[in-house]
């Protein structure tokens, strides 16, 4: 995947390069386009999580079809937690908030929080595989076992989500 701050860079239009050229511009078009990748990041990463909420309504549909009644109620612990962490992501914090803001957020921060954004899609991936593969299984016990797992690598990537909040929070005190 290209780097989305490159992508930024390069699609900026001739209104966004004089900007660049300005003083006093030059920071507020670099931080806007910073804010603008996180954006992109955060949005890739809520569709991607609504692939794994796929994926796991297909694993609970198969537990209903097995009369599995324990596990269906794991399954709906799972489903109804990614529908919270991909809440969560969508809307999450931003970071730097335009030119009359608040509060100044440095370049370095943003791509502090474009480093956590990276660590969270390889995650989501992660569970996005997980959650296919369980879809596809047919015994009740490997499906169990994946769950227990899942359960465990959904739990991180909140966890690192709450993390980056966390430090967008310290960013701005």
């Amino acid at each position: 995947m290209k780097d989305i701050r490159e992508k930024v860079k390069d699609e900026r239009s001739f209104l966004k390069k004089i900007e660049l050229a300005i003083p006093g511009f030059r920071g507020y078009r670099k931080r806007e386009d910073l804010r603008i990748a996180d954006s992109m990041l955060r949005d890739y990463i809520s569709r991607m999580l609504d692939d794994v909420e796929k994926y796991s309504k297909a694993v609970r549909e198969n537990l209903t079809d097995s009369m599995a009644l324990d596990e269906l109620n794991i399954i709906g612990k799972i489903v109804n937690q990614i529908n919270k962490v991909a809440t969560e992501v969508r809307h999450g914090e931003q970071g730097y908030m335009g030119l009359v803001g608040d509060y100044y957020v440095k370049e370095e921060q943003l791509n502090n929080l474009y480093e956590f954004d990276l660590n969270l899609i390889n995650r989501v991936q992660e569970l996005k595989d997980l959650s296919k593969k369980m879809a596809d299984l047919s015994n009740i016990n490997a499906t169990r076992d994946r769950m227990r797992e899942f359960m465990s690598m959904l739990d991180d990537f909140e966890e690192l989500f709450h993390k980056r909040r966390d430090y967008m929070l310290e960013v701005f005190v």
